[in-house]
Protein backbone atom coordinates (compact mmCIF):
# COMPACT_ATOMS: atom_id res chain seq x y z
CA UNK A 1 0.00 0.00 0.00
CA UNK A 2 2.85 2.20 1.38
CA UNK A 3 4.53 1.36 -2.32
CA UNK A 4 0.66 2.24 -4.53
CA UNK A 5 1.03 6.03 -2.54
CA UNK A 6 5.11 6.38 -3.43
CA UNK A 7 4.17 4.99 -6.92
CA UNK A 8 0.84 7.53 -7.50
CA UNK A 9 2.70 10.32 -6.25
CA UNK A 10 5.48 9.96 -8.57
CA UNK A 11 3.17 9.57 -11.08
CA UNK A 12 1.79 12.95 -10.17
CA UNK A 13 5.01 14.40 -9.96
CA UNK A 14 6.16 12.96 -13.63
CA UNK A 15 2.37 14.24 -15.22
CA UNK A 16 3.02 17.50 -13.32
CA UNK A 17 6.66 18.07 -14.53
CA UNK A 18 5.37 17.04 -18.34
CA UNK A 19 2.40 19.40 -18.30
CA UNK A 20 4.87 22.19 -17.29
CA UNK A 21 7.34 21.18 -19.97
CA UNK A 22 5.16 20.71 -22.96
CA UNK A 23 4.45 22.62 -25.73
CA UNK A 24 0.87 23.37 -24.28
CA UNK A 25 2.67 25.70 -21.47
CA UNK A 26 6.34 25.53 -21.92
CA UNK A 27 5.65 29.39 -23.03
CA UNK A 28 4.68 29.97 -19.58
CA UNK A 29 8.51 30.12 -18.82
CA UNK A 30 9.01 33.62 -20.90
CA UNK A 31 5.91 34.98 -18.97
CA UNK A 32 5.10 37.15 -16.13
CA UNK A 33 3.41 34.16 -14.59
CA UNK A 34 6.97 32.47 -14.24
CA UNK A 35 7.62 34.19 -10.67
CA UNK A 36 10.50 31.91 -10.39
CA UNK A 37 14.39 33.39 -10.44
CA UNK A 38 13.99 32.53 -14.11
CA UNK A 39 11.32 34.95 -15.01
CA UNK A 40 11.36 37.64 -16.92
CA UNK A 41 8.92 39.83 -15.20
CA UNK A 42 9.54 42.50 -12.34
CA UNK A 43 7.91 39.90 -9.90
CA UNK A 44 10.10 37.04 -9.57
CA UNK A 45 11.21 34.80 -6.23
CA UNK A 46 14.66 35.69 -4.29
CA UNK A 47 15.84 31.80 -4.44
CA UNK A 48 12.87 30.02 -5.60
CA UNK A 49 13.74 28.57 -8.80
CA UNK A 50 10.55 26.34 -9.60
CA UNK A 51 8.14 27.56 -11.77
CA UNK A 52 4.83 25.63 -11.51
CA UNK A 53 4.71 25.61 -7.75
CA UNK A 54 3.56 29.57 -7.17
CA UNK A 55 0.43 27.47 -8.50
CA UNK A 56 0.56 23.79 -8.56
CA UNK A 57 1.50 21.29 -6.42
CA UNK A 58 2.31 17.55 -7.13
CA UNK A 59 2.36 16.67 -3.23
CA UNK A 60 0.01 17.56 -0.62
CA UNK A 61 -2.56 19.95 -2.75
CA UNK A 62 -5.45 21.66 -1.71
CA UNK A 63 -8.81 20.08 -2.51
CA UNK A 64 -9.36 22.93 -5.24
CA UNK A 65 -8.00 21.10 -8.74
CA UNK A 66 -5.65 21.20 -10.32
CA UNK A 67 -3.56 20.33 -7.59
CA UNK A 68 -3.78 23.81 -6.32
CA UNK A 69 -0.90 24.90 -4.03
CA UNK A 70 -2.17 28.19 -3.28
CA UNK A 71 -3.91 29.83 0.12
CA UNK A 72 -7.48 31.27 -1.59
CA UNK A 73 -8.72 34.23 -0.37
CA UNK A 74 -11.89 34.84 1.75
CA UNK A 75 -12.78 38.25 0.68
CA UNK A 76 -15.88 39.11 -0.01
CA UNK A 77 -16.05 41.13 -3.19
CA UNK A 78 -18.13 43.95 -4.48
CA UNK A 79 -19.78 42.98 -7.92
CA UNK A 80 -20.33 44.74 -11.09
CA UNK A 81 -23.76 46.10 -11.49
CA UNK A 82 -25.56 48.26 -13.64
CA UNK A 83 -29.42 48.76 -15.39
CA UNK A 84 -29.16 47.02 -17.93
CA UNK A 85 -27.47 43.85 -17.16
CA UNK A 86 -29.69 40.66 -17.45
CA UNK A 87 -26.59 38.12 -15.83
CA UNK A 88 -26.78 37.51 -12.03
CA UNK A 89 -23.31 37.61 -11.01
CA UNK A 90 -22.14 35.95 -7.84
CA UNK A 91 -18.85 36.21 -5.10
CA UNK A 92 -16.29 34.46 -7.56
CA UNK A 93 -15.98 30.91 -8.02
CA UNK A 94 -13.47 28.00 -9.80
CA UNK A 95 -11.01 29.81 -11.61
CA UNK A 96 -11.99 33.34 -10.54
CA UNK A 97 -11.57 32.66 -7.15
CA UNK A 98 -8.26 30.94 -8.41
CA UNK A 99 -6.57 34.07 -10.31
CA UNK A 100 -8.18 36.24 -7.63
CA UNK A 101 -5.61 34.74 -5.07
CA UNK A 102 -3.13 37.08 -6.23
CA UNK A 103 -4.90 39.69 -8.31
CA UNK A 104 -7.16 41.06 -5.18
CA UNK A 105 -3.76 41.56 -3.40
CA UNK A 106 -4.59 40.19 0.05
CA UNK A 107 -2.77 37.09 0.07
CA UNK A 108 0.83 37.53 -0.46
CA UNK A 109 1.93 36.15 -4.13
CA UNK A 110 4.42 33.48 -2.00
CA UNK A 111 1.57 32.12 0.20
CA UNK A 112 1.19 28.56 -0.45
CA UNK A 113 -0.74 26.04 1.19
CA UNK A 114 0.73 24.90 4.21
CA UNK A 115 4.17 27.67 4.38
CA UNK A 116 4.44 29.53 7.80
CA UNK A 117 6.30 32.58 5.65
CA UNK A 118 5.63 33.00 2.20
CA UNK A 119 8.49 32.47 -0.97
CA UNK A 120 10.34 35.72 -0.79
CA UNK A 121 10.23 37.90 -3.60
CA UNK A 122 12.77 40.56 -5.16
CA UNK A 123 11.93 43.92 -3.56
CA UNK A 124 10.72 42.90 -0.70
CA UNK A 125 7.17 42.49 -2.74
CA UNK A 126 4.64 40.75 -1.05
CA UNK A 127 1.09 40.96 -2.25
CA UNK A 128 0.48 42.30 -5.92
CA UNK A 129 1.50 45.73 -6.50
CA UNK A 130 -1.42 48.44 -6.59
CA UNK A 131 -1.73 48.84 -10.25
CA UNK A 132 -3.67 47.57 -13.09
CA UNK A 133 -2.77 43.96 -12.36
CA UNK A 134 -4.29 44.40 -8.67
CA UNK A 135 -8.26 44.25 -9.37
CA UNK A 136 -8.47 44.42 -5.39
CA UNK A 137 -11.88 43.34 -3.74
CA UNK A 138 -13.92 46.01 -5.77
CA UNK A 139 -15.09 44.41 -8.58
CA UNK A 140 -18.11 46.79 -9.57
CA UNK A 141 -15.13 48.29 -12.50
CA UNK A 142 -15.02 44.48 -13.87
CA UNK A 143 -16.17 42.98 -16.81
CA UNK A 144 -18.47 40.28 -14.79
CA UNK A 145 -17.31 37.10 -13.82
CA UNK A 146 -18.84 34.11 -12.51
CA UNK A 147 -22.01 33.75 -14.09
CA UNK A 148 -23.82 31.29 -16.08
CA UNK A 149 -23.76 32.11 -20.05
CA UNK A 150 -26.65 30.18 -21.14
CA UNK A 151 -28.89 30.63 -24.70
CA UNK A 152 -31.43 31.23 -22.41
CA UNK A 153 -29.37 34.13 -21.09
CA UNK A 154 -28.42 35.34 -24.73
CA UNK A 155 -31.88 35.40 -25.61
CA UNK A 156 -33.15 37.19 -22.71
CA UNK A 157 -30.29 39.97 -23.07
CA UNK A 158 -29.88 40.33 -26.93
CA UNK A 159 -26.72 41.43 -28.23
CA UNK A 160 -25.10 38.50 -26.46
CA UNK A 161 -24.26 35.68 -28.83
CA UNK A 162 -25.38 32.20 -27.99
CA UNK A 163 -22.96 30.67 -26.25
CA UNK A 164 -22.94 27.22 -28.96
CA UNK A 165 -21.59 29.91 -31.41
CA UNK A 166 -18.37 31.11 -29.25
CA UNK A 167 -14.93 30.44 -31.18
CA UNK A 168 -12.70 27.46 -29.04
CA UNK A 169 -10.80 29.95 -27.81
CA UNK A 170 -13.11 31.30 -25.33
CA UNK A 171 -13.94 28.46 -23.06
CA UNK A 172 -16.80 28.13 -20.72
CA UNK A 173 -15.92 26.43 -16.91
CA UNK A 174 -17.76 23.41 -16.87
CA UNK A 175 -19.79 23.92 -19.87
CA UNK A 176 -21.35 26.93 -18.87
CA UNK A 177 -19.49 29.33 -16.81
CA UNK A 178 -18.03 32.57 -17.72
CA UNK A 179 -14.67 32.69 -15.40
CA UNK A 180 -11.46 34.58 -16.13
CA UNK A 181 -10.10 31.69 -17.85
CA UNK A 182 -13.19 32.37 -20.34
CA UNK A 183 -10.53 35.29 -21.62
CA UNK A 184 -7.50 34.52 -20.24
CA UNK A 185 -5.22 31.96 -20.39
CA UNK A 186 -2.58 32.03 -17.57
CA UNK A 187 -0.32 29.44 -18.92
CA UNK A 188 0.27 31.33 -22.32
CA UNK A 189 0.78 34.52 -23.49
CA UNK A 190 0.84 34.95 -27.34
CA UNK A 191 -1.38 37.89 -27.30
CA UNK A 192 -0.42 40.02 -24.73
CA UNK A 193 -2.52 40.11 -21.16
CA UNK A 194 -3.01 36.62 -21.62
CA UNK A 195 -5.39 36.63 -23.84
CA UNK A 196 -6.87 33.51 -25.37
CA UNK A 197 -7.37 35.03 -29.16
CA UNK A 198 -6.05 38.19 -30.52
CA UNK A 199 -8.19 40.97 -29.29
CA UNK A 200 -7.78 43.41 -32.72
CA UNK A 201 -10.50 45.22 -33.37
CA UNK A 202 -12.14 43.81 -30.52
CA UNK A 203 -12.44 40.53 -31.74
CA UNK A 204 -12.50 39.05 -28.41
CA UNK A 205 -15.23 41.55 -26.89
CA UNK A 206 -16.92 40.52 -30.02
CA UNK A 207 -17.01 37.11 -30.08
CA UNK A 208 -19.82 37.32 -27.15
CA UNK A 209 -20.94 40.59 -27.90
CA UNK A 210 -23.16 40.84 -30.86
CA UNK A 211 -24.07 44.63 -30.81
CA UNK A 212 -27.09 45.62 -33.55
CA UNK A 213 -25.79 47.03 -36.31
CA UNK A 214 -21.84 47.57 -35.08
CA UNK A 215 -20.22 45.72 -37.93
CA UNK A 216 -21.38 48.11 -40.16
CA UNK A 217 -20.97 51.15 -37.43
CA UNK A 218 -18.47 54.10 -37.93
CA UNK A 219 -16.74 52.97 -34.61
CA UNK A 220 -15.91 49.52 -36.27
CA UNK A 221 -14.91 50.16 -39.45
CA UNK A 222 -12.88 53.76 -39.58
CA UNK A 223 -9.57 52.98 -40.00
CA UNK A 224 -8.48 55.27 -36.79
CA UNK A 225 -11.23 54.35 -34.29
CA UNK A 226 -11.67 50.52 -35.33
CA UNK A 227 -7.73 49.42 -33.84
CA UNK A 228 -8.89 49.61 -30.79
CA UNK A 229 -12.91 49.70 -31.52
CA UNK A 230 -14.23 48.33 -27.83
CA UNK A 231 -11.54 49.61 -26.04
CA UNK A 232 -11.77 53.16 -27.54
CA UNK A 233 -14.75 53.41 -25.18
CA UNK A 234 -14.40 50.59 -22.79
CA UNK A 235 -12.13 49.02 -20.51
CA UNK A 236 -12.32 45.66 -19.18
CA UNK A 237 -10.72 46.14 -15.72
CA UNK A 238 -10.73 49.10 -13.32
CA UNK A 239 -12.82 50.81 -15.47
CA UNK A 240 -13.25 54.57 -14.37
CA UNK A 241 -16.72 54.52 -15.35
CA UNK A 242 -18.02 51.47 -13.72
CA UNK A 243 -21.81 51.22 -14.93
CA UNK A 244 -20.59 50.15 -18.23
CA UNK A 245 -17.08 49.63 -17.89
CA UNK A 246 -16.61 53.06 -19.34
CA UNK A 247 -13.07 54.60 -20.32
CA UNK A 248 -14.03 57.71 -17.70
CA UNK A 249 -16.63 58.13 -15.54
CA UNK A 250 -17.95 61.43 -16.66
CA UNK A 251 -19.99 60.29 -19.46
CA UNK A 252 -19.56 62.94 -22.38
CA UNK A 253 -15.54 62.99 -21.51
CA UNK A 254 -15.92 59.10 -23.47
CA UNK A 255 -16.65 60.66 -26.74
CA UNK A 256 -15.54 65.06 -26.26
CA UNK A 257 -11.82 63.85 -24.14
CA UNK A 258 -11.53 60.73 -26.03
CA UNK A 259 -11.78 61.69 -29.49
CA UNK A 260 -14.15 64.25 -30.74
CA UNK A 261 -12.04 67.05 -29.68
CA UNK A 262 -9.66 69.47 -31.35
CA UNK A 263 -7.16 67.05 -31.14
CA UNK A 264 -8.49 63.53 -31.93
CA UNK A 265 -9.07 61.41 -34.72
CA UNK A 266 -12.76 61.82 -34.46
CA UNK A 267 -14.70 65.43 -35.91
CA UNK A 268 -14.37 68.40 -32.91
CA UNK A 269 -17.74 68.22 -31.33
CA UNK A 270 -16.15 69.66 -27.95
CA UNK A 271 -15.19 73.29 -29.24
CA UNK A 272 -18.98 73.33 -30.23
CA UNK A 273 -20.20 72.29 -26.73
CA UNK A 274 -18.17 74.76 -25.07
CA UNK A 275 -19.99 77.66 -26.87
CA UNK A 276 -22.44 80.07 -24.53
CA UNK A 277 -25.68 78.40 -26.45
CA UNK A 278 -25.35 74.55 -26.89
CA UNK A 279 -26.68 71.09 -25.38
CA UNK A 280 -24.98 71.18 -21.69
CA UNK A 281 -23.45 67.87 -21.85
CA UNK A 282 -20.92 68.88 -19.34
CA UNK A 283 -23.76 70.32 -16.93
CA UNK A 284 -24.64 66.89 -15.48
CA UNK A 285 -22.47 63.24 -14.61
CA UNK A 286 -24.24 60.13 -13.29
CA UNK A 287 -27.79 61.01 -14.58
CA UNK A 288 -28.04 59.39 -17.38
CA UNK A 289 -29.05 55.55 -17.86
CA UNK A 290 -29.60 53.11 -20.96
CA UNK A 291 -33.01 51.48 -19.58
CA UNK A 292 -34.27 55.73 -18.91
CA UNK A 293 -37.80 56.55 -20.16
CA UNK A 294 -37.72 59.65 -22.15
CA UNK A 295 -41.53 60.19 -20.43
CA UNK A 296 -39.97 60.17 -16.91
CA UNK A 297 -36.15 61.06 -16.86
CA UNK A 298 -34.85 63.75 -15.06
CA UNK A 299 -33.13 66.97 -16.68
CA UNK A 300 -30.02 65.92 -18.49
CA UNK A 301 -28.01 65.39 -21.75
CA UNK A 302 -25.77 63.29 -22.66
CA UNK A 303 -23.78 62.21 -26.20
CA UNK A 304 -26.12 59.13 -25.69
CA UNK A 305 -29.24 60.85 -25.67
CA UNK A 306 -28.82 61.57 -29.28
CA UNK A 307 -26.57 59.12 -30.51
CA UNK A 308 -25.89 55.69 -30.38
CA UNK A 309 -22.03 54.86 -30.27
CA UNK A 310 -22.74 51.20 -31.28
CA UNK A 311 -24.92 51.80 -34.40
CA UNK A 312 -23.61 55.34 -35.44
CA UNK A 313 -22.58 55.67 -38.58
CA UNK A 314 -22.00 57.71 -41.77
CA UNK A 315 -24.47 60.87 -41.98
CA UNK A 316 -25.58 59.87 -45.17
CA UNK A 317 -26.02 56.33 -44.69
CA UNK A 318 -28.53 55.72 -45.29
CA UNK A 319 -29.54 58.40 -47.35
CA UNK A 320 -31.67 60.61 -45.24
CA UNK A 321 -34.26 62.73 -46.35
CA UNK A 322 -36.69 64.94 -44.06
CA UNK A 323 -37.95 63.66 -41.42
CA UNK A 324 -36.33 60.44 -42.10
CA UNK A 325 -33.08 59.93 -39.42
CA UNK A 326 -29.60 60.00 -40.84
CA UNK A 327 -27.03 57.49 -39.73
CA UNK A 328 -25.75 59.95 -36.85
CA UNK A 329 -28.79 58.73 -35.20
CA UNK A 330 -29.44 55.35 -35.83
CA UNK A 331 -31.00 53.49 -33.06
CA UNK A 332 -31.82 56.37 -30.96
CA UNK A 333 -34.54 56.05 -28.41
CA UNK A 334 -37.38 58.73 -29.26
CA UNK A 335 -41.01 60.02 -28.69
CA UNK A 336 -43.56 60.14 -31.49
CA UNK A 337 -45.71 62.80 -33.25
CA UNK A 338 -48.87 60.92 -30.92
CA UNK A 339 -46.46 60.47 -27.56
CA UNK A 340 -45.59 57.16 -27.60
CA UNK A 341 -41.86 55.94 -26.33
CA UNK A 342 -40.01 54.45 -28.99
CA UNK A 343 -36.82 52.11 -28.49
CA UNK A 344 -35.83 52.97 -31.94
CA UNK A 345 -36.48 56.55 -33.78
CA UNK A 346 -37.25 56.54 -37.15
CA UNK A 347 -37.48 60.36 -37.56
CA UNK A 348 -35.38 63.26 -36.35
CA UNK A 349 -37.84 64.75 -34.76
CA UNK A 350 -38.68 62.12 -32.25
CA UNK A 351 -34.87 61.87 -30.73
CA UNK A 352 -35.72 65.74 -30.46
CA UNK A 353 -38.82 64.38 -28.58
CA UNK A 354 -37.13 62.84 -26.20
CA UNK A 355 -36.63 65.84 -24.18
CA UNK A 356 -38.45 68.66 -26.08
CA UNK A 357 -42.38 67.20 -25.74
CA UNK A 358 -43.39 66.08 -22.34
CA UNK A 359 -40.40 66.28 -20.65
CA UNK A 360 -40.30 69.95 -21.52
CA UNK A 361 -36.59 70.87 -20.69
CA UNK A 362 -35.88 74.29 -22.01
CA UNK A 363 -34.43 77.33 -21.19
CA UNK A 364 -35.43 80.92 -19.52
CA UNK A 365 -34.67 82.56 -23.32
CA UNK A 366 -38.24 81.60 -25.07
CA UNK A 367 -40.23 84.72 -26.04
CA UNK A 368 -43.88 84.73 -24.22
CA UNK A 369 -46.76 84.82 -26.44
CA UNK A 370 -50.57 84.82 -27.10
CA UNK A 371 -50.81 80.92 -27.21
CA UNK A 372 -47.80 79.54 -24.47
CA UNK A 373 -46.76 75.62 -25.28
CA UNK A 374 -43.42 74.21 -24.22
CA UNK A 375 -43.84 71.21 -25.24
CA UNK A 376 -42.63 70.77 -28.73
CA UNK A 377 -45.01 67.37 -29.82
CA UNK A 378 -47.47 69.58 -29.31
CA UNK A 379 -46.33 72.55 -31.44
CA UNK A 380 -45.22 70.82 -34.44
CA UNK A 381 -48.95 68.66 -34.24
CA UNK A 382 -50.11 68.39 -38.07
CA UNK A 383 -53.75 68.98 -36.24
CA UNK A 384 -52.62 72.78 -35.82
CA UNK A 385 -53.94 75.57 -37.96
CA UNK A 386 -50.17 75.94 -38.99
CA UNK A 387 -46.84 74.36 -38.29
CA UNK A 388 -43.40 74.56 -39.72
CA UNK A 389 -43.43 71.50 -41.77
CA UNK A 390 -41.21 69.13 -39.30
CA UNK A 391 -44.03 66.59 -38.49
CA UNK A 392 -45.98 66.69 -41.96
CA UNK A 393 -46.52 68.75 -44.50
CA UNK A 394 -47.86 71.85 -44.04
CA UNK A 395 -50.84 73.31 -44.20
CA UNK A 396 -50.31 76.35 -46.47
CA UNK A 397 -50.79 75.26 -49.99
CA UNK A 398 -49.27 78.56 -51.65
CA UNK A 399 -46.24 79.78 -49.76
CA UNK A 400 -44.75 82.08 -52.99
CA UNK A 401 -41.37 83.33 -50.86
CA UNK A 402 -39.75 79.71 -50.73
CA UNK A 403 -36.24 79.86 -52.29
CA UNK A 404 -36.27 77.11 -55.85
CA UNK A 405 -35.58 74.14 -53.68
CA UNK A 406 -38.31 73.73 -51.70
CA UNK A 407 -41.75 73.53 -52.27
CA UNK A 408 -44.93 73.35 -50.18
CA UNK A 409 -44.74 69.43 -50.20
CA UNK A 410 -41.00 69.96 -49.07
CA UNK A 411 -40.71 68.65 -45.09
CA UNK A 412 -37.58 69.90 -43.21
CA UNK A 413 -35.82 68.55 -39.55
CA UNK A 414 -35.44 70.62 -36.58
CA UNK A 415 -31.28 70.65 -37.88
CA UNK A 416 -32.21 72.75 -40.56
CA UNK A 417 -32.51 75.47 -37.85
CA UNK A 418 -30.82 74.55 -34.69
CA UNK A 419 -27.50 73.28 -35.59
CA UNK A 420 -23.84 74.65 -34.94
CA UNK A 421 -23.17 78.02 -36.90
CA UNK A 422 -19.93 76.34 -37.86
CA UNK A 423 -20.81 73.09 -39.41
CA UNK A 424 -21.36 72.18 -43.02
CA UNK A 425 -24.76 72.98 -43.31
CA UNK A 426 -23.88 76.71 -42.26
CA UNK A 427 -21.40 76.86 -44.94
CA UNK A 428 -18.58 75.79 -42.84
CA UNK A 429 -16.16 72.78 -41.56
CA UNK A 430 -17.65 71.57 -39.02
CA UNK A 431 -19.74 69.26 -37.46
CA UNK A 432 -23.88 69.18 -38.18
CA UNK A 433 -26.08 68.94 -35.32
CA UNK A 434 -27.51 70.80 -32.33
CA UNK A 435 -24.39 70.59 -30.09
CA UNK A 436 -23.48 74.72 -29.81
CA UNK A 437 -23.67 77.82 -31.52
CA UNK A 438 -22.99 81.87 -31.08
CA UNK A 439 -26.52 82.16 -31.84
CA UNK A 440 -29.56 81.87 -29.21
CA UNK A 441 -31.59 78.69 -29.15
CA UNK A 442 -28.66 76.79 -30.50
CA UNK A 443 -29.37 78.36 -34.27
CA UNK A 444 -27.53 77.38 -37.17
CA UNK A 445 -27.88 81.17 -38.46
CA UNK A 446 -28.50 84.85 -36.83
CA UNK A 447 -32.41 85.38 -35.98
CA UNK A 448 -33.51 88.87 -34.42
CA UNK A 449 -36.24 88.34 -32.31
CA UNK A 450 -35.51 90.38 -29.17
CA UNK A 451 -35.32 93.66 -30.17
CA UNK A 452 -38.46 95.74 -31.57
CA UNK A 453 -37.95 98.35 -33.37
CA UNK A 454 -34.90 96.82 -35.50
CA UNK A 455 -33.48 98.48 -38.29
CA UNK A 456 -33.46 96.08 -40.78
CA UNK A 457 -30.78 94.21 -42.02
CA UNK A 458 -30.48 90.99 -44.27
CA UNK A 459 -28.48 89.35 -42.22
CA UNK A 460 -30.93 89.91 -38.87
CA UNK A 461 -32.38 87.19 -40.73
CA UNK A 462 -29.98 84.92 -41.91
CA UNK A 463 -31.94 81.43 -40.63
CA UNK A 464 -35.43 82.86 -42.24
CA UNK A 465 -33.63 83.17 -45.26
CA UNK A 466 -32.30 79.98 -45.41
CA UNK A 467 -35.78 78.92 -46.51
CA UNK A 468 -37.33 82.25 -47.99
CA UNK A 469 -36.58 84.45 -50.32
CA UNK A 470 -36.06 87.79 -48.93
CA UNK A 471 -36.98 89.33 -52.93
CA UNK A 472 -40.48 87.74 -52.89
CA UNK A 473 -41.11 89.07 -49.36
CA UNK A 474 -39.82 92.38 -49.84
CA UNK A 475 -39.42 93.36 -53.71
CA UNK A 476 -42.64 95.10 -54.85
CA UNK A 477 -41.68 94.80 -58.44
CA UNK A 478 -41.73 90.51 -57.68
CA UNK A 479 -43.66 90.13 -54.34
CA UNK A 480 -47.07 88.70 -53.99
CA UNK A 481 -47.65 89.82 -50.63
CA UNK A 482 -49.04 93.31 -51.39
CA UNK A 483 -46.17 94.74 -49.36
CA UNK A 484 -47.41 93.93 -46.15
CA UNK A 485 -44.20 92.21 -44.79
CA UNK A 486 -41.73 95.45 -47.00
CA UNK A 487 -44.08 97.61 -44.53
CA UNK A 488 -43.49 95.64 -41.46
CA UNK A 489 -40.16 94.31 -40.97
CA UNK A 490 -38.32 96.85 -43.60
CA UNK A 491 -39.86 99.91 -42.53
CA UNK A 492 -41.20 99.50 -39.32
CA UNK A 493 -38.62 97.63 -37.75
CA UNK A 494 -40.94 94.76 -36.89
CA UNK A 495 -39.47 91.46 -36.74
CA UNK A 496 -40.55 87.98 -38.13
CA UNK A 497 -40.28 86.75 -34.75
CA UNK A 498 -43.00 89.79 -33.19
CA UNK A 499 -45.82 88.43 -35.55
CA UNK A 500 -45.06 84.45 -36.63
CA UNK A 501 -44.06 81.81 -33.80
CA UNK A 502 -41.58 79.59 -35.51
CA UNK A 503 -42.58 76.09 -34.48
CA UNK A 504 -46.53 76.09 -34.41
CA UNK A 505 -49.37 77.18 -32.69
CA UNK A 506 -51.16 74.27 -30.85
CA UNK A 507 -54.63 73.62 -31.14
CA UNK A 508 -54.92 71.96 -27.97
CA UNK A 509 -54.22 75.34 -26.47
CA UNK A 510 -57.20 77.00 -28.76
CA UNK A 511 -55.19 78.24 -31.79
CA UNK A 512 -57.77 78.86 -34.49
CA UNK A 513 -57.46 78.78 -38.26
CA UNK A 514 -58.69 82.23 -38.81
CA UNK A 515 -56.68 83.84 -35.44
CA UNK A 516 -53.73 81.27 -35.69
CA UNK A 517 -52.88 80.90 -39.53
CA UNK A 518 -49.37 81.35 -41.35
CA UNK A 519 -48.08 80.62 -38.30
CA UNK A 520 -49.31 83.93 -36.34
CA UNK A 521 -48.74 83.69 -32.61
CA UNK A 522 -47.77 87.36 -31.42
CA UNK A 523 -45.06 87.71 -28.89
CA UNK A 524 -46.93 89.66 -25.83
CA UNK A 525 -43.56 91.61 -25.42
CA UNK A 526 -44.33 93.50 -27.53
CA UNK A 527 -48.01 93.29 -28.57
CA UNK A 528 -50.49 94.06 -25.84
CA UNK A 529 -52.01 90.42 -25.72
CA UNK A 530 -55.29 91.63 -24.29
CA UNK A 531 -56.21 93.51 -27.18
CA UNK A 532 -54.02 91.72 -30.50
CA UNK A 533 -56.50 89.60 -32.39
CA UNK A 534 -55.97 88.37 -36.08
CA UNK A 535 -57.93 87.35 -38.78
CA UNK A 536 -56.83 85.22 -41.69
CA UNK A 537 -60.58 85.07 -43.24
CA UNK A 538 -61.06 88.91 -43.03
CA UNK A 539 -57.77 90.30 -43.40
CA UNK A 540 -57.34 92.02 -40.78
CA UNK A 541 -55.50 92.55 -37.72
CA UNK A 542 -55.78 94.75 -34.43
CA UNK A 543 -52.83 95.00 -32.73
CA UNK A 544 -51.43 97.38 -30.47
CA UNK A 545 -48.01 98.61 -32.39
CA UNK A 546 -50.97 100.04 -34.90
CA UNK A 547 -52.02 103.50 -34.51
CA UNK A 548 -55.04 102.67 -36.62
CA UNK A 549 -56.65 99.96 -35.20
CA UNK A 550 -58.16 97.24 -37.43
CA UNK A 551 -56.42 97.43 -40.04
CA UNK A 552 -56.87 95.39 -43.24
CA UNK A 553 -54.56 92.81 -45.45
Amino acid sequence: MKFFRVSLHLLLSCLLVLICASGVFASILTTKHNLSVSGPGTITATTENRVCIFCHTPHHATSVTPLWSRKNSNAIYDLYASSSLVAQPGQPTGGSRLCLSCHDGTIAIGMLDGLVEPIAMTGGITTMPIGSTNLETDLSNDHPISFAYTSTLAAQKGELLDPALLPQEIRLEDGNMLQCTSCHDPHDDPHGMFLVMSNAGSALCISCHDKTGWALGSHATDPAVSVDACLSCHQSHGAPGAKHLLQSSVEEANCLANCHNSVGVGIDIQTDSNKFYSHPVNLATGVHDITENPLTMSKHVECSDCHNPHQVSSQGAPLASPPDVNGRLTGVKGISSTGAVLTESTYEYEICFGCHAENAFYGNQLPTRLIQEQNERLRFDSANPSFHPVTAVGKNLNVPSLRPEYTEASQIYCTDCHGSDSSTRAGGIGADGPHGSIYPHILIARYEQDIYPLTYSVSNYDLCFRCHDPDALFNPMISTFHNGHRLHVQMKGVSCSVCHDPHGVPVTRGATVSANAHLINFDSRFVDPSTAVYDSVTGSCTVSCHQMNPRSH
